[in-house]
């Protein structure tokens, strides 16, 4: 987009090779722009970033209570896991204590996003199953939702379902957006993805990471939520994923969304900060985010402030790092900005 400013570089030996751009914007639980970068009005779909959302309805109806689920169910339930072995035993927990299968999950299957667990899982000649599939928990938590209410367990994923529809009304509400603005579309797990302008997930997130701008049972489930992230960042996504190091290393909550999306929220610092990789790149939003963040005051790991690009051999070729320097420094060293 127009309004769109170089967020990462790609170097190679002493040159950029390429750009990748975007916007992040910074709010308070009010809804003020705090900082932004290009236009925070623009719609996105927040994809995965919005399953801590999601996840409210399961705590707020009671669900979680009736059937006991703990911190680190809870935190699978907001993950895009790695399908490492206890993401799938977070599940299947989930699952089995609301009395359903795997066969109920609806979110498609895919070999599991870490490299090792991948690999024990074809030599074993299984093939993958929905349950390794990084959406899995957030399907399990609306499966426990329609066994709690007495709802179709089949059609939970379609926008009429009252699961989606409750989904919708949250977001809006968290978010701080009409409901009829919330454009659907569906996910490629299957269900339904809501856009937004990045200013309200940001604000969404800044009122997640604090519970102010939220009432009764939906403060008290956000609550909920933020503390099992924050506690179990492994099984919010899993070894070696950008959402896990930053939350081992920073107090926040945070949640990445496919498509260059980007979400977390200071409890402490009382913001919330929503980023958009325009063209969709995973490999920029790990730097883009921490640079971000690092300018905002954030004590980063210094491992997220850039990511090596490696050969066919392993060797580090080149690197992926923040387009920008710190705040007030003009450009930064590759020169964007």
């Amino acid at each position: 987009m127009r309004e769109d400013v170089p967020l990462a570089t790609v170097t190679r030996g002493p040159l950029v090779e390429s750009v990748h751009r975007g916007r992040f914007v910074f709010c308070d639980p009010s809804g003020e722009v705090l900082e932004a970068v290009g236009d925070p009005e623009v719609p996105v779909y927040p994809r995965s970033s919005a399953k801590p959302f999601q996840a409210l309805p399961l705590l707020v109806s009671g669900a979680a209570d009736r059937f006991g689920l703990g911190e680190e169910e809870i935190a699978v339930v907001c993950s895009s896991h790695s399908g490492e072995e206890a993401h799938v035993e977070a599940v299947r927990s989930v699952l089995r204590k609301a009395g359903l299968g795997e066969e109920d999950l609806g979110n498609g299957a895919h070999p599991p996003l870490y490299g090792p667990a991948a690999e024990a899982l074809a030599r074993s000649r299984e093939r993958p199953r929905p349950v390794h599939g990084n959406c899995s928990g957030k399907h399990a938590g609306m499966l426990a939702l329609c066994v709690h209410r007495g709802w179709d367990v089949a059609g939970y994923k379609e926008l009429e379902h009252p699961v989606q529809r409750g989904v919708r009304a949250v977001l809006a509400r968290v978010c701080g957006v009409p409901e009829g603005d919330l454009s659907p579309a569906r996910d490629n797990c299957g269900v339904q993805t809501f856009a937004l302008p990045l200013r309200a997930l940001a604000t969404g997130f800044a009122r997640l990471a604090t519970g102010e701008g939220l009432c009764g049972g939906i403060a008290e489930a956000a609550r909920r939520v933020r503390e099992a992230m924050m506690h179990n960042p492994y099984l919010v996504a899993g070894t070696g994923r950008f959402d896990t190091d930053l939350m081992r290393g920073a107090p926040l909550v945070a949640k990445s969304g496919a498509e260059g999306v980007f979400a977390c929220g200071s409890p402490e610092g009382g913001w919330g900060f929503a980023l958009k990789v325009s063209d969709g790149a995973k490999r920029a939003v790990g730097p883009a985010a921490a640079g971000a963040l690092a300018r905002r005051g954030v004590g980063v790991p210094p491992g997220l402030l850039s990511a090596p690009v490696h050969d066919l051999h392993g060797g580090v070729v080149g690197e992926v790092r923040p387009a920008f320097g710190d705040r007030g420094s003009g450009f930064g060293r590759s020169g964007a900005w």
